[in-house]
C-alpha cells in the first residue's frame, strides 16, 4: 500500500502544478524472474528486476517478492535526464520489498529496480 507521506507529496504537487497524477496498476515481480542475478557469496545475491514503464503524469506501485530469499535493500534507476521520484522504498515483510515510482513529466519513462537479498536457510 502506498504510504500516507507519498500520497501527500502527490497531492501537493497536483495542487501546485494543476496537473492530475493518476495511479497506474500495481506490478508484482519475483526474484526468480529477475533479468540479471549476481552471486555475492555466502547466500547473498543482487537481482536486477525487469524494467517498468511509467506513462506521463502517473505513479506506480512495484512489489518484489523474495521467493526463498529475504530482501535486505532496494534501489532504482530512472531512464532519461528528466525528473523522476521514488516516493516509497521499504521492506513490507522479510521477503518483500515495496516501491512507489512517480513520473511527474509529460513523457513516458522507465524505472529499473534492483534488490539485494540473502537466501533463506
Amino acid at each position: 500500500m502506498i504510504s500516507k507521506k507519498a500520497l501527500a507529496v502527490i497531492k501537493r504537487a497536483q495542487l501546485k502544478s494543476g496537473k492530475k497524477y493518476t495511479a497506474a496498476r500495481t506490478v508484482n515481480y519475483s526474484i526468480k524472474k529477475s533479468v540479471k542475478a549476481t552471486d555475492l557469496g555466502n547466500g547473498f545475491g543482487r537481482f536486477v528486476i525487469s524494467t517498468t514503464t511509467l506513462a506521463p503524469n502517473t505513479f506506480r506501485r512495484i512489489n518484489v517478492f523474495g521467493n526463498g530469499f529475504n530482501i535486505i535493500s532496494g534501489s532504482w534507476v530512472f531512464s532519461d535526464d528528466q525528473q523522476g521520484y521514488m516516493l516509497d522504498s521499504y521492506s513490507s515483510a522479510e521477503d518483500r520489498w515495496f516501491f512507489t515510482a512517480w513520473n511527474p513529466t509529460n513523457s513516458t519513462r522507465s524505472v529499473t529496480v534492483t534488490v539485494i537479498a540473502k537466501r533463506k536457510i
